[in-house]
């Protein structure tokens, strides 16, 4: 029994590590901000805020006039006289005006925050990121098991941190176990490796949370690349003050045996896959995520109809069903490119430069995906040798038309008319996006805008019914519409699995001075299908 309590309070000893670990104190935010940083992020937080509230307003309106139009008409009774019913349908009428006109200002505002949404992240979404990511490394650091790929689905999913911080806890209160409690997980020097990269990190422009840094890190806050080589080297020479001092620090921190090769590559790799997982290029969005096993080609199989169901016989005889397959491959690929730290750089101690030199690190692999996918995916052959847009594929349109309503029209005729490859009609496969390039933008906008009609004849049928992308890899007046890749997609993209994002390496080659650095990225994308979307040469 004692051994048990025993047990049982260590456990909550290593949980309630966590609880501080993941914890922050929020106060200590505050002073590390500036001016310009607290402007920004109220500003930002308050524009956040005031389209939802106004839309709900506009919404609580509309119910009241509707309600007020109901029993305004209820007024009108059988001994109702005839000039007083007239007074009556006329306020009637004025309230259903006024509802028709709240209605077109509620979509207005719907769509207003639908594009809001689609082109600009929340103004928090760098801090929440950062949140993450540092819950995630403290939660590496006590022995969670957590990959890239969950931390970066929480990213872009937009998960509160606190919600992020719960399951981490969860993660590590199941993997307590009473059986060895006096086992001791991690020593000191992991935690103060942990806590050198966090504030390394930040050094590095990784965006600081709400919460501050962890505990464990403040007291490396601030501290330049050569403080923190001197402190993973365990330095004892005193304050440093010139560059034979500054040399000698770097050449024993490079060593295989210090910590600080560890530390400068966890610490920018933590900077940047935060950037990276912000950037949201555009093929995402009409393309579906599929993950590699290794680099050999993966065929995709296109499978058709699950086949019809048919009347079982008398006899009780139930008829066997074929499946018509149609294979396509897709392929991962390993891209990398190669930039040097300078020697001169860590002498002058320029954290700034470095910086600098990582800042478009995550945009300049998002657009580098982007590239990739346009080039070597969007109009691809596929197995029947026919590229994706094709003719006898009865998804382009001949000849090229304007960006207008009956045009449209047309495109989502042709996607709904898509048959299986077992020849039959698809249950669904409506248009949800429009895919155009920088000339044709506004036009598509002007299209989908929510605008109160005058007559019938002018209604805008599209308004909340299509989104607009645009891409700079679409030139000139060609433009797309494709469906909700959940329900169907031309196209597959994907990291090799356990890769799920843009790695750095960093190396200090004999015969060279400073560092050698490598971004490298295991990406894979192509076309599996065509039925999916539909293409307009434009006019």
């Amino acid at each position: 029994m004692k051994k048990a309590f025993l047990s049982a309070a260590v456990a909550m000893i290593l949980c309630a590590g966590l609880i501080f670990g993941l914890g922050a104190d929020l106060a200590y935010a505050a002073p590390h901000l500036s001016s310009f940083d607290l402007h920004q992020h109220f500003n930002l937080t308050d524009l956040a805020h005031a389209a939802p509230l106004a839309l709900a307003g506009l919404r609580s309106k509309l119910t009241e006039l509707t309600t007020k139009a109901e029993q305004k008409k209820a007024e009108i009774k059988d001994d109702t006289a005839p000039d007083a019913a007239r007074t009556i349908e006329a306020d009637h009428a004025r309230i259903l005006t006024e509802i028709e006109e709240v209605r077109a200002q509620i979509r207005t505002a719907e769509e207003e925050e639908t594009r809001s949404q689609r082109q600009t992240p929340p103004a928090d979404t760098a801090t929440r990121a950062a949140d993450i990511v540092g819950i995630a490394a403290t939660a590496r650091a006590q022995g969670v098991e957590l990959s890239t790929e969950d931390e970066q689905t929480a990213i872009r999913t937009n998960v509160d941190p606190a919600t992020f911080r719960a399951q981490m806890f969860d993660r590590l209160a199941a993997r307590q176990t009473p059986t060895n409690p006096a086992r001791i997980t991690q020593d000191d020097r992991d935690v103060r490796r942990t806590a050198m990269t966090e504030a390394l990190s930040y050094s590095l422009g990784a965006p600081l949370p709400v919460a501050g840094p962890s505990a464990a890190a403040r007291q490396f806050m601030g501290r330049s690349v050569i403080d923190i080589a001197a402190q993973s080297i365990d330095w004892r020479g005193g304050m440093v003050v010139n560059a034979r001092q500054k040399d000698e620090i770097l050449t024993r921190a490079g060593m295989s045996t210090s910590d600080f090769p560890i530390i400068f590559e966890n610490a920018i790799n933590r900077t940047l896959e935060g950037r990276y997982a912000l950037a949201q290029p555009t093929y995402r969005s009409i393309a579906r995520k599929q993950n590699f096993n290794d680099f050999r080609p993966h065929t995709t199989v296109k499978i058709g109809d699950f086949p019809m169901l048919q009347k079982v016989l008398e006899s009780g005889e139930i008829k066997y069903g074929t499946f018509n397959e149609g294979a396509e491959t897709v392929q991962a690929f390993s891209y990398a490119i190669a930039l040097s730290i300078t020697r001169q750089m860590l002498i002058n101690d320029n954290i700034g430069a470095i910086a600098d030199l990582l800042s478009s690190y995550g945009p300049t692999v998002a657009l580098f995906e982007e590239v990739t996918f346009y080039s070597m995916a969007f109009n691809a052959a596929l197995a029947d040798g026919k590229t994706v847009f094709h003719a006898d594929h009865a998804n382009l349109a001949s000849p090229g038309t304007v960006i207008d309503v009956t045009n449209v029209g047309k495109a989502r005729a042709a996607m709904s008319k898509q048959k299986s490859t077992g020849g039959n009609q698809l249950l669904q496969n409506a248009a949800k996006m429009l895919l155009v390039g920088p000339d044709k933008l506004t036009e598509a906008e002007m299209l989908i805008a929510s605008i109160t009609p005058a007559t019938v004849a002018t209604v805008n049928i599209f308004s909340g019914k299509l989104g607009v992308l645009d891409t700079a890899q679409i030139t000139g007046n060609a433009w797309y519409a494709f469906a909700d890749p959940a329900m169907g997609s031309n196209y597959r993209w994907g990291y090799l699995e356990g890769y799920e994002a843009p790695r750095v390496r960093t190396d200090e080659p004999f015969g060279t001075q400073g560092f050698k650095m490598s971004v490298e990225l295991d990406f894979g994308v192509g076309a599996v299908d065509y039925r999916f979307g539909y293409k307009n040469p434009g006019a």
